[in-house]
């Protein structure tokens, strides 16, 4: 077994996995003659600590679509967060005992960028 790396190349491994997925079955084929099966999921919104449950609502969907690629069907499965920003909100709110209508507008930034550091 060799040994892990301690520095990530992230554009050396970023590079070669683009190169992989493009060509690969998980790549939607616009033009592909194979019957379409297409999974349209709404946004995951996390307001909390992500958890095994937040893994699990999308492996029942990932292994639908696994399977339909077995199958010979082209797949659109987009995947994606689309929060608008309101998990950091919800989590400044909490941690400052505070809501968002107590917050003037510019002294919000601080708050986000305060909770990021803390991460």
């Amino acid at each position: 077994m060799s040994e892990l790396s301690k520095e990530y190349n992230f554009k050396q491994v970023e590079e070669k996995w683009e190169r992989s997925w493009d060509s690969s079955i998980y790549y939607f084929d616009w033009e592909s003659k194979k019957p379409q099966y297409i999974i349209d999921t709404p946004p995951p919104y996390p307001t909390g600590n992500f958890h095994i449950g937040n893994a699990l609502n999308w492996c029942y969907i990932d292994f639908a679509a696994r399977y339909k690629r077995m199958r010979g069907y082209n797949v659109m499965f987009p995947q994606g967060w689309d929060c608008h920003g309101l998990p950091t909100e919800v989590k400044v709110e909490q941690l400052n005992h505070i809501t968002k209508n107590q917050v003037p507008r510019r002294s919000s930034d601080g708050s986000a960028k305060n909770l990021l550091r803390r991460q």
